[in-house]
C-alpha cells in the first residue's frame, strides 16, 4: 500500500510481495533455487517468464545470498544493458536517433558524490531516505545524451541515472541537490511499481482509456503513467520545501526548481481528477494525499 508520505515498513511489505511473485515465476519455470536477490532476482524471473536464459549465480548482477545492499553504485551487467535497450526503444517518436545511452562504471569521485547526496537527503528527509534504502538496491550510472533516468520492472530495485545528474545543472542547481532529487524521482517510481503490484492505482478500464498529456513527457501517456508522475512531482516538491527550510545558499535556484515541480504536480493532479473514474479506491486515497501535501500549509 502506497502513501505519499514515505513509510519504510509499508515499502518492505510490498517488496516482500514482489520477491514472492518473482520466486513463484522462477519455480514455475523450473528454477526454484537461486541465490539471486534484489534486481538480480527480478532479472532472472523476467528472463524465465519470457523464455530467456536465466543468468548464472556468478553473473555480476547476482549478489550474494541475504538482503541486497541499499543504494549501492552498481557495476553494469547484461541485464542492466537490456533494461537500457528497452528504455531507448520506448522513447517518444521524434527523439534524436543519434543520441544513445549505456550503463557505465562509477569513478571513485562519483561514488563519493552519491554518498554525500544520500546524506544530504537523509538530513532533509530521513523518512524518505529510509524508504529508499528498502526499495533501491542499486544505482546504475548512464552515459550518453538519450536518457536522464528511468526504472525498469525487469530489474526492479535498480534505478538508472545519467552521469550528468551528479554535477551542477545549466541553471545552477548544485550537484548534490540535483542527485538527491534524481534519487527521490526514480526511487518513487520504484516504490509505486511495487505498491501497484498488489494494490493497483487504476481500474482495468484505464487500459482502454485515451492517453493523456503529462508534465514530464512530450508524448501522451496512460493514466497509470500520469499517476506515478503526480506522486513523483509532489514528493520532489516536498524535498525542495525541506531543503529551502534548511539551506543557507542558492535559495533562488532551489525556489525556482521547487515552483516548477509544484506547477507540474498541480497540472498532473488536475488531469487525474478529470479521469477520477479510472482510479481505484487506493488511487483516489493517494490522490487526496498528494493534494493535501500541495496545500499552502504543505508545499
Amino acid at each position: 500500500m502506497l502513501r505519499v508520505a514515505p513509510d519504510a515498513r509499508e515499502a518492505a511489505r510490498d517488496e516482500q510481495a514482489v520477491r514472492r511473485v518473482a520466486r513463484g515465476v522462477l519455480t514455475s519455470a523450473g528454477h526454484p533455487a537461486t541465490a539471486a536477490t534484489g534486481p538480480a532476482l527480478m532479472a532472472a524471473a523476467f528472463a524465465a517468464q519470457h523464455g530467456g536464459a536465466v543468468e548464472p549465480t556468478g553473473s555480476r548482477l547476482i549478489s550474494s545470498p541475504g538482503p541486497p545492499l541499499a543504494l549501492e553504485p552498481a557495476e553494469p551487467g547484461p541485464a542492466h544493458s537490456r533494461s537500457v535497450a528497452r528504455a531507448l526503444a520506448a522513447r517518444p517518436a521524434g527523439a534524436d536517433a543519434s543520441a544513445g545511452s549505456r550503463p557505465t562504471g562509477w569513478l571513485p569521485s562519483e561514488r563519493a558524490a552519491l554518498a554525500r547526496s544520500a546524506a544530504r537527503l537523509g538530513d532533509a528527509w530521513p523518512q524518505l531516505l529510509a524508504e529508499l534504502r528498502v526499495c533501491v538496491a542499486q544505482v546504475v550510472l548512464l552515459e550518453g545524451r538519450a536518457i536522464d533516468g528511468f526504472t525498469d520492472f525487469a530489474t526492479h530495485g535498480a534505478v538508472y541515472l545519467n552521469r550528468a545528474r551528479l554535477g551542477t545543472s545549466p541553471l545552477g542547481l548544485p550537484g548534490p541537490v540535483r542527485l538527491a532529487e534524481a534519487l527521490v524521482h526514480e526511487g518513487t517510481h520504484t516504490r509505486c511499481n511495487a505498491a501497484q503490484l498488489g494494490s493497483p492505482f487504476v481500474t482495468p478500464a484505464a487500459g482502454g482509456a485515451d492517453l493523456v498529456r503529462t508534465p514530464l513527457r512530450a508524448d501522451p501517456r496512460p493514466v497509470t503513467g500520469l499517476f506515478q508522475q503526480a506522486v513523483v512531482l509532489v514528493r520532489c516538491a516536498e524535498l525542495y520545501r525541506r531543503l529551502l527550510r534548511d539551506q543557507e545558499t542558492d535559495l533562488g535556484v532551489l525556489a525556482d526548481r521547487r515552483q516548477k515541480l509544484v506547477d507540474g504536480a498541480r497540472q498532473a493532479l488536475a488531469t487525474l481528477r478529470e479521469h477520477g473514474g479510472l482510479l481505484t479506491e487506493h488511487g483516489l486515497a493517494v490522490l487526496d494525499q498528494c493534494e493535501g501535501l500541495l496545500r499552502p500549509s504543505g508545499v
